[in-house]
């Protein structure tokens, strides 16, 4: 008779019996074909294996010919085997099995069911417990089935998260990468340009110098040839050869007395002075990068009657005077807020604002439709999105925390298409805090210096430009 171990490797993973028509899947594993269709008709979509839990989007089998005979040769040495003799009998009384104990949960023939042993189980025909066992197993099937169709599903999803990662990142990298190649690209032709203008200065001032160079060898030579001439007749003794064209000569010794021309070895005050025309390079290439400080001014009409305006329409302060101003649907009546001039529908935006050392204040964005008139809370379903200090201590609306920073400038980002709104430390670009929504309005930056009873909250709100 065939081996234990051959035997297991003919045996079917979800009949536990030996093969019966058996087919292989992608994977490599093998089933019976009805074992498998059956198995895969309780689930809706893609499938998978029983046995290595692989997915498969096709409900592709192949026969197994060689398998299948190897199977049905064993299928035949057992059945001789049981022909020889009976499997299923008591080892005790040598009678067949026909009972079943509930209690014990195992077979017993009718003389067991009879001894005291068993005279108190429940003791039930083995084909009743047998149905009953398969009705559990099905149950049992089905709720394996149902877990395996979760994990699938929740091996889609964080297949899903993966790939969404990936593409995030992807995107984020193409971003880096094009945003630093405008700079780069930038640095590059103000680094040429730079160098071209030191070059062309350089020239001007090289060429005088060569100029002046070539005047004073010229003037040299014609002095030694003077020079000579005057040593020539110095050595002559015949008093006729002194004075011979003696009048030509004194004139050649005079010539005029002349020193180079003076040339400026400065370059011009905008190319020597690098460190500020770098500054200069600084400020122009804030234009290649994307967002930048915006600069924004704050609309009068819409500022509350107990908070001043700077000239230039950059700061506001709170004021216990009400300024007489006249009356404006746009203006903030219980709430001390105002609002930027400019509004924004797209794109985005970033801003700066000082807050200096102020101990309350409230800065975000908002919808230009929100109210004017009644007092409410600054929360995003009343169309905003800020944040606020109270008592030196950073909070966040519907947001349970507190955050203990010490801010002096405030950074401002708004992304209208990716509906965001993101708070960060200006001075070290630290992260506060981001809103997600969806934005289907004008929104404007929002200032509220709030109120004060000591000095400590005097300060204005101003916006930064750089």
């Amino acid at each position: 008779m065939a081996s234990a171990n051959f035997v297991q490797e003919l045996t079917c993973p979800i009949c536990l019996e030996v093969f019966t028509d058996p087919v292989s899947l992608e994977c490599g594993h093998h089933f019976c074909g009805a074992c498998i269709s059956q198995f895969w008709e309780r689930v809706s979509g893609d499938v998978s294996c029983p046995q290595c839990r692989q997915v498969f989007a096709q409900r592709n089998t192949r026969p197994a010919h060689i398998l299948s005979n190897v199977a049905e040769q064993v299928r035949q040495l057992r059945v001789g085997a049981v022909e020889r003799k009976e499997e299923f009998v008591c080892r005790e009384h040598d009678e067949k099995l026909k009972l079943f104990c509930q209690e014990e949960q195992e077979m017993i023939c009718v003389v067991c069911g009879l001894s005291a042993q068993h005279k108190m189980h429940n003791v039930i025909p083995i084909k009743e417990a047998a149905q009953g066992h398969k009705e559990k197993l099905e149950e049992s099937l089905k709720l394996l089935q149902e877990q395996m169709n979760q994990s699938v599903r929740s091996k889609r999803e964080g297949e899903a998260v993966i790939r969404q990662l990936k593409d995030q990142v992807d995107g984020r990298s193409c971003e880096i990468r094009a945003e630093f190649e405008k700079m780069h690209q930038f640095l590059r032709e103000r680094q040429q340009q730079m160098e071209a203008e030191l070059q062309r200065e350089a020239d001007k001032i090289l060429t005088q110098l060569e100029n002046n160079l070539k005047r004073t060898v010229d003037k040299i030579s014609s002095l030694e040839g003077v020079i000579q001439g005057v040593k020539v007749r110095l050595e002559i003794d015949d008093p006729h050869g002194v004075l011979k064209d003696i009048q030509a000569l004194l004139k050649r010794c005079e010539l005029p007395i002349s020193s180079p021309r003076v040339v400026s070895v400065d370059l011009p005050e905008d190319v020597a002075e690098g460190r500020l025309r770098y500054l200069k390079v600084w400020k122009k290439m804030r234009a290649v990068v994307s967002p930048v400080p915006e600069r924004l001014t704050l609309d009068p009409d819409t500022a509350h009657n107990k908070l001043i305006l700077s000239q230039d329409l950059m700061s506001v302060k709170f004021v216990t005077v009400g300024q007489n101003r006249q009356d404006h649907p746009k203006r903030f009546v219980n709430i001390l807020n105002v609002l930027s001039s400019q509004g924004f529908t797209c794109g985005r935006h970033y801003w700066e604002v000082c807050v200096g050392y102020k101990s309350e204040w409230v800065v975000g964005v908002c919808r230009e439709s929100v109210d004017r008139d009644g007092r409410h809370t600054s929360t995003p379903a009343e169309g905003y999105w800020v944040i606020y200090v109270f008592s030196n201590s950073v909070k966040i609306p519907n947001v349970n925390s507190h955050l203990e920073i010490k801010l002096r400038k405030l950074g401002v980002y708004l992304d209208y298409e990716q509906g965001q709104v993101s708070f960060y430390n200006a001075d070290n670009m630290c992260h506060i805090h981001t809103y997600t929504d969806s934005f289907t309005e004008k929104l404007h930056l929002i200032l509220n210096p709030c109120d004060y009873e000591t000095g400590d909250n005097s300060e204005p709100l101003t916006l930064i430009t750089t």
